[in-house]
């Protein structure tokens, strides 16, 4: 019988014993769970802990044909179209009938003078053939090409009035236009080293799927040294490094 009260009595202190834990327990979770919520940063609170963090977003580049293919600003100012500030005029981009700096301009004439006084120490003599052209004396050129060897041969080498380097007084056509000067003395010396003096040629060989012409090694173009050297690094024409097109529309 009086281990039977003995019993009864362990039983009873047993629950009393877990009644009073839990009260403990409870109270210091709670405590706990605050104190983490409270040091919690901003963005933590909110969230449970199955949450997972909403991945971060990337926002794609605008495509308001405001941008080239590779990524430069292209800009319309009177007409005159501008990709990263060059002067740009292809079979995509013209300009107006009006536009008439009347002569080569004063950075390109200077650089070939340049050039031209460099090339004749080492014996090469250099000059202008073709140099600025309005756009009235781009037009009879072009349907004198037209009218004499065809439409298709006129595309290739001769520019459609508006569509013409040689109105923006940046370009030239040096020596002689042929299919062999390359060859010569002098068209070695332009391959080698004209862009030191800013010049690119405009349309190389192999690159008339981006320019729109046949390989012209007597055209050139001035851009500046820093440009026309990384051209000529890279083996890139215009088109190529800006990313755009030369398509009459």
């Amino acid at each position: 019988m009086r281990a039977l009260i003995q019993n009864e009595k362990l039983k009873k202190l047993t629950i009393l014993f877990a009644i009073c834990s839990c009260a403990i327990i409870i109270p210091v979770a709670v405590i706990s769970g605050i104190v983490r919520a409270a040091s919690a940063s901003p963005e933590d609170k909110g969230k449970t802990v199955a949450e997972k963090p909403e991945p971060a977003t990337e926002t794609a580049p605008p495509e308001d044909g405001n941008t080239t293919s590779k990524g430069y600003k292209i800009e319309n100012i009177d007409g005159v179209t501008f990709v990263d500030g060059i002067l740009i005029v292809n079979k995509t981009y013209s300009l107006p009938e009006d536009y008439n700096p009347g002569d080569l301009t004063e950075d390109t004439q200077k650089a070939f003078d340049e050039m031209q006084e460099a090339a004749a120490e080492e014996g090469i003599k250099l000059w202008v053939q073709s140099g600025f052209r309005t756009y009235d004396r781009q037009e009879e050129l072009y349907n004198r090409y037209a009218n004499e060897h065809g439409a298709d041969y006129a595309e290739e080498y001769s520019a459609r009035p508006g569509y013409s380097e040689h109105q923006t007084g940046l370009s030239f056509d040096v020596n002689e236009a042929g299919t062999n000067f390359e060859e010569t003395k002098e068209g070695v010396w332009i391959d080698e080293h004209a862009h030191e003096y800013g010049f690119i040629i405009r349309f190389p060989e192999g690159k008339k799927d981006f320019t729109g012409y046949e390989f012209e090694p007597w055209h050139l173009r001035y851009v500046g040294k820093e440009l026309a050297g990384h051209l000529r690094d890279s083996g890139e024409c215009l088109e190529e490094y800006l990313g755009i097109t030369s398509e009459y529309k």
